[in-house]
């Protein structure tokens, strides 16, 4: 139904919004964007989320992307804003996660004149400085496009494209009326649309996999990458997995999709490896391994290994729009929406195939023979190389992993930031494979998780969330728990304290590459911070007073920072070093 009531500008932006499920805005205030504040505070289904800086809101709203399956839209002043969104527009780009960013731009009447945050072509040209990590670009000049430039600027904004869009619009084209009669009422897309949005599958391709290789007796695994990792596609690669009985491993940035404590789990491959995953997929034992949805990028390799395609069958299927660099591959993917595979492979028939059953009583054997390997790393479970500096009692931090895994429900979304804590958790975390397990892979900014479990928390408020971090990442964006705290975000930050950037601190120490005053951090008190800005906090010092807290965090409705002191200690993550040194 046509409607009769005059819309500005901001308020279309706005409508489109709601028509597309988005129900938080992540931003910072300012003055180029009055009018879009205005229309957002009068909206009935969007909220607005004020961060404390445009790179912790575009964080945010990439949280919010990843646990909805919706898109992420944050917004600010163009000029210094959008300079701000910059961090966050590189780390979403190289992850895929549909992004929108809406920028304020000044007067359109002021621009090429001087005018104070001219961030157009006439003063520091803003869109050419993201053109290249964003899929779109919309200057609205016209009130009169209004319709057609939000269409242009949302139709790839979903887990099919994953494309990222930025819109500039002058704040005094935001105030202007869209006159009845302009299709106001029209929005580009109705509820729930964005999760209809999938590739098919490969039907053809998929029979063939069947036919020679899953159906057959024949030693087969699957690893799976980031575009396998959502909770309707786990659910239905787990009913795969036990129907044909196929090991799974991950990729980092797949962790999450299948559940590590199963039969099947082989655990995570390449960066941060386990032992089994290592073992079963860098031999020669593999008669095919099945890839879907993995870039196969240098960290989901082992540093582009040979080992991972040697001896065996490599067969890669993909829905990516954008073709990832694997030149070090010799195979051609297979175009195939993953999810929608994996739930063809859960309807195939095997009951013309008298051939099965021996097939499965073969490979549960060899199943049970590969699960002779453990999945962590022998060597990093024995205390003898537990040496932690000038410190041998500080905690060793896969100890602490563990005890966070035993502890908080199963069900938490686990939001993990870049450090030697990454390493850490990737390891030791045994992931309960629902899709809820959540890094910024590529780019991997640190402090990105901070503020992305902030999104995600809101994306899926009825999931425990905790936030697993560094004190070199606190240093970086830490004032976003003011945020979390400002909104009463139920997020439990575990902060990993060693006083280091322990990566390249580890460096310094063993090997003398750079002097350790580059890695060395102030011990700072990060629950004293905390305490000073709202958030509940608490310091842990010996591994038995984790217990205690963890349960009051979980049970204290509010964000709640936990501290944890531990050393510096060589990080799990053997296999990719070794695979890093050969010729």
């Amino acid at each position: 139904m046509r409607s009769n009531v005059p819309l500005n500008v901001s308020k279309v932006v706005v409508k489109s919004l709601e028509s597309a499920g988005i129900d938080h805005v992540f931003l910072v205030p300012g003055k180029l964007i009055y009018p879009l504040l205005n229309a957002i505070d009068n909206s009935p289904l969007v909220r607005g989320i004020v961060g404390a800086h445009e790179t912790g809101s575009a964080f945010m709203a990439d949280g919010y992307a990843r646990a909805s399956r919706k898109f992420g839209v944050c917004a600010g002043i163009s000029g210094p804003g959008t300079m701000n969104f910059v961090p966050g527009m590189a780390a979403a780009h190289a992850d895929r996660i549909p992004m929108l960013y809406i920028a304020g731009g000044i007067s359109s009447r002021s621009e090429g004149k001087g005018a104070f945050q001219d961030a157009t072509s006439g003063g520091i040209f803003e869109s050419g400085v993201v053109k290249s990590l964003v899929t779109d670009i919309v200057e609205l000049k016209n009130k009169e496009n209004i319709q057609a430039e939000m269409r242009r600027a949302t139709d790839g904004l979903n887990w099919m494209r994953r494309a990222q869009s930025f819109i500039s619009i002058p704040v005094d084209v935001q105030k202007q009326d869209v006159l009845p009669g302009q299709d106001t009422a029209r929005q580009p897309y109705a509820h729930g649309e964005f999760n209809a949005c999938e590739v098919p599958a490969n039907r053809a391709a998929l029979d063939v996999l069947c036919d020679q290789y899953l159906l057959q007796p024949k030693k087969v695994a699957f690893l799976i990458g980031s575009r396998g990792n959502d909770a309707e596609t786990a659910k239905v690669l787990l009913e795969v997995a036990e129907k044909f009985h196929i090991p799974v491993a991950t990729t980092l940035s797949g962790k999450g999709a299948f559940p590590e404590e199963h039969a099947l789990a082989l655990g995570v491959y390449g960066f941060s490896s386990h032992s089994r995953a290592a073992r079963v997929i860098n031999s020669d034992e593999l008669d095919a391994l099945v890839v879907f949805g993995c870039d196969l990028n240098q960290r989901d390799s082992m540093n582009w290994s040979g080992k991972l395609t040697g001896g065996k069958e490599l067969l890669i299927f993909d829905d990516s729009f954008d073709s990832p660099a694997m030149g070090h591959i010799a195979r051609q993917q297979i175009f195939s929406g993953i999810g929608a595979s994996f739930r063809l492979l859960a309807r195939k028939g095997t009951e013309d195939y008298p051939g099965f059953p021996g097939t499965l009583q073969r490979r549960k054997a060899w199943v049970a023979e590969v699960n002779r390997t453990p999945l962590y790393d022998p060597q990093f479970e024995q205390l003898a190389v537990r040496v932690s500096g000038d410190d041998g009692a500080a905690l060793y931090p896969g100890d602490v992993v563990k005890r966070l895994c035993s502890v908080l429900p199963k069900d938490s979304n686990v939001v993990v930031d870049s450090g030697a804590h990454r390493i850490f958790m990737a390891h030791y975390w045994l992931s309960s494979g629902i899709g809820n397990y959540f890094s910024s892979s590529s780019l991997a900014p640190m402090g990105w998780a901070i503020a992305a479990g902030i999104g995600v928390k809101l994306a899926a408020p009825e999931r425990p969330c905790v936030v697993v971090t560094g004190d070199g990442c606190m240093m970086m964006h830490g004032m976003e728990i003011q945020t979390a705290a400002r909104y009463r975000v139920k997020v439990i930050y575990v902060v990993l304290n060693n006083a280091a950037h322990g990566a390249i601190h580890i460096d310094a120490i063993s090997s003398g590459s750079i002097s350790e005053q580059f890695t060395q951090l102030p011990r700072h008190s990060w629950s004293a911070f905390a305490s000073s800005i709202g958030v509940a906090a608490r310091a842990v010092e010996q591994i038995d007073e984790l217990d205690d807290v963890l349960n009051e965090a979980c049970r204290y409705d509010g964000p709640f920072l936990i501290e944890v002191m531990t050393g510096v200690f060589p990080a799990p993550n053997r296999y990719y070093a070794e695979a890093e040194t050969c010729p």
